[in-house]
């Protein structure tokens, strides 16, 4: 289903993740690289998103929302784009004894991102591969 609602987004946006919430509910969210995620935007994206996933014979509710302030990290462009930023990972099997992370992200390359740790300092190399979910953590 990603690659349907990809292929039908408007120019220069981009699917940060897409997810089926509480039964059939489509939930997109859609970021955008010329602007705000506002309500004109979600309008456009439902207008063109629509039709292409009926087409796939999806009948259900499509919900568009911005990836809000805690952004999800879901592919590896992600991690490269928010080098610098701190990030909170959690990894679907155990690195030495945890699974949860918290730290700036310090690199990213085509098969893993550097993590500097909060609590410590040290830097952990963690495969994309492991990673169950990522999420920017911003302070407000």
């Amino acid at each position: 289903m990603a690659e349907v609602v990809e292929g039908a987004l408007p120019q220069g946006s981009e699917l940060v993740d897409a997810r089926f919430s509480g039964g059939p509910l489509l939930t997109l969210l859609v970021d955008r690289e010329d602007g705000p995620v506002d309500h004109e935007f979600c309008t456009r994206v439902a207008n063109a998103v629509g039709p292409a996933v009926e087409g796939e014979g999806y009948d259900g509710p499509v919900e568009i929302s911005s990836p809000g302030i805690e952004r999800p990290l879901t592919k590896p462009g992600h991690f490269r784009r928010f080098v610098g930023h701190e990030a909170r990972v959690r990894l679907g099997e155990p690195l030495d004894g945890r699974r949860n992370f918290v730290g700036v992200i310090e690199s990213a390359g085509e098969a893993a991102f550097v993590l500097k740790l909060l609590e410590g300092g040290a830097e952990v190399e963690l495969p994309f591969g492991s990673v169950a979910r990522a999420n920017l953590k911003e302070d407000i």
